[in-house]
């Protein structure tokens, strides 16, 4: 009975992870796509708000790494 109930446990588990793995994957994002929602600027695409993002890190990056420098230091 025990045997039983366990070889049915193992056999549901290895089904499940297969079914698992046939799902499809995801399409990636098209980033010349235009954007949907309200938040968008005319004429703006997916890919802009990526570029956006990396260009604010650029320029915030040295500000923050000079500032952390700043704090290590103060701690007495």
């Amino acid at each position: 009975m025990r045997l039983e109930k366990a070889l049915s446990i193992v056999v549901l588990c290895i089904a499940s992870v297969t079914f698992a793995a046939d799902k499809p994957a995801e399409k990636p994002m098209q980033m010349d796509e235009p954007m949907a929602g309200k938040m968008m600027k005319p004429g703006m695409k997916k890919g802009d708000m990526k570029k956006d993002a990396e260009k604010k890190q650029r320029v915030i990056k040295p500000k923050l790494e000079k500032e952390e420098k700043l704090m290590e230091r103060k701690p007495k």
